[in-house]
């Protein structure tokens, strides 16, 4: 697995580079008991966890992992990602969306099991709002489209925009037809990416040209005339021939399928399942039966490597089925989910106070001011002068009013039937979907420990008696 580390330190006097490096080892140290190649560091000096503005090596490494460059981000625990829980649900979510997996080295289990819930919720909900104004963009695009306009998305080298129309580039658009040129007649990639630094190119977003980008540029159809966007066919001058476009194609090497098949398969335990003997991380591999049958397993990481361990290889749907089925036996009850949704309220307004509570105050002051002078309008008494001063207090009711409005907008709050009724939407979910069992499972389960015949589930949920690890537990029989 490759992967990344993320480091952060606040502002203050006795905060220093040593935290980072602190951070960094320990991070190191995890990566190495469970085989995670790290590629990159990313850390932030003096800057708040509180806010993502201003912290821009996380900024970074969230556009890294959407160009897909790593798999899992590792940090030391869960305040060093970030303070506020509706920026760590998006963090999460754009890692999510991006396949990469967030993993804490000081943590088995994260602080504050019932915020891991907390930040789920929020994910969620962001999720929505995210599809909803995905489908509003995607109309817009479609109108724009059907007028033969351009619509906003990023245009490959060698058109640009004339008058909201999408035209070739007199001075690129000539380069593009040489690139292709010349990869038809062996050019050598390197010599292409060097004429077009040459030139002056640069990428949509003003950066260097690389081989990557040259790869895409040569299998781009867009040269064609062809964009489709949004499910709306939208037809512009081209700049290569379909004669061209074949020739470069037949170059490229063809992809062949060994006899192994190649399949691949969601492990859908994968960064949370450990051996129950040494407390490796289990790694997800397939094997051929007799009759040919392809099987998957979770192995110990330590065994795979050599290592002698009690951990014999576990199927895979067998402890997948068990830990699900547990899953939605014990946190889908109304007792459990009634537990949640207290300790998830009880944590929003510890961590977030309402935003708008200071402004409702001022509301409230505000209207009792405003009894006290229409009393005194009543009684006769300086009338002209109270008229101005209620005038004053109705306009200043109504920027309170918009001003608690935004503040919502910008910071919703969440509401209890709004959680319990997130919380009960998976008693519906069909247990044969990845992506619904991969919702339920980074809501629900914080980790598994593995035996050869048992797994003790720690689930997102303080235990009244307080465990060890301050989760519930749970042991379940898989073999």
């Amino acid at each position: 697995m490759i992967g990344v580390i993320y480091a952060r330190y606040s502002p203050g006097p006795h905060q220093t580079d040593q935290s980072i490096e602190g951070q960094v080892a320990e991070c190191q140290e995890y990566a190495e008991r469970h085989d995670i190649q790290i590629v990159e560091v990313y850390a932030d000096r003096h800057v708040s966890g509180k806010r993502v503005e201003g912290r821009y090596e996380f900024q970074r490494m969230l556009r890294d992992a959407e160009a897909g460059k790593f798999e899992a981000v590792i940090v030391w625990k869960i305040d060093r990602f970030g303070r506020d829980r509706q920026d760590i649900a998006l963090g999460k979510l754009k890692l999510k969306r991006a396949g990469v997996r967030l993993m804490y080295a000081a943590e088995s289990v994260p602080d504050g099991p019932e915020g891991i819930v907390l930040e789920s919720v929020l994910e969620g909900i962001a999720e929505y709002y995210s599809a909803e104004l995905r489908q509003k963009i995607i109309r817009g695009q479609r109108e724009t489209l059907k007028k033969g306009l351009y619509s906003g998305a990023p245009l490959p080298i060698g058109y640009k925009v004339v008058d909201r129309r999408v035209v070739p580039d007199p001075e690129t658009a000539p380069l593009v037809v040489e690139i292709f040129e010349r990869y038809a007649n062996g050019e050598k990639m390197k010599n292409l990416v060097a004429l077009l630094n040459d030139r002056g190119v640069t990428t949509t977003r003003g950066g260097k040209v690389v081989p990557s980008v040259v790869y895409r540029m040569l299998r781009n159809e867009h040269y064609l005339g062809i964009f489709d966007r949004s499910g709306i066919e939208l037809r512009v001058e081209p700049i290569v021939t379909p004669e061209l476009f074949e020739a470069v194609a037949a170059c490229f090497p063809q992809k062949h399928q060994n006899a192994a098949g190649r399949a691949s398969t969601d492990f859908l335990l994968s960064c949370k399942c450990f051996c129950g003997y040494c407390g490796t991380m289990l790694v997800g591999e397939s094997g051929r039966g007799k009759m040919g049958v392809v099987y998957y397993y979770y192995k110990c990481g330590a065994r795979k490597r050599g290592s002698k361990c009690e951990l014999k290889p576990v199927r895979k749907e067998l402890i997948e089925d068990a830990v699900i089925s547990a899953t939605m036996q014990d946190m889908l009850s109304d007792e459990t989910i009634a537990d949640l949704t207290e300790e998830i309220l009880r944590i929003q307004e510890e961590e977030s106070p309402d935003p708008a509570e200071p402004f409702r105050k001022m509301l409230d002051g505000n209207r009792r001011k405003q009894k006290n002078v229409l009393a005194a309008i009543e009684e006769g008494s300086g009338a002209v002068g109270l008229a101005r001063r209620l005038a004053e207090l109705e306009k200043e009711e109504k920027d309170l009013q918009a001003r608690i409005v935004r503040e919502n907008v910008k910071r919703p709050r969440l509401k209890r039937e709004t959680i319990e009724g997130w919380l009960k939407g998976f008693r519906g979910g069909d247990v044969t979907d990845p992506d619904f069992v991969a919702r339920l499972l980074d809501t629900f389960v914080a980790k598994v420990d593995v035996r050869n015949d048992v797994a003790v589930i720690y689930y997102n949920i303080s235990e009244k008696k307080r465990s060890a690890s301050g989760v519930r537990i749970r042991n379940v029989k898989w073999r």
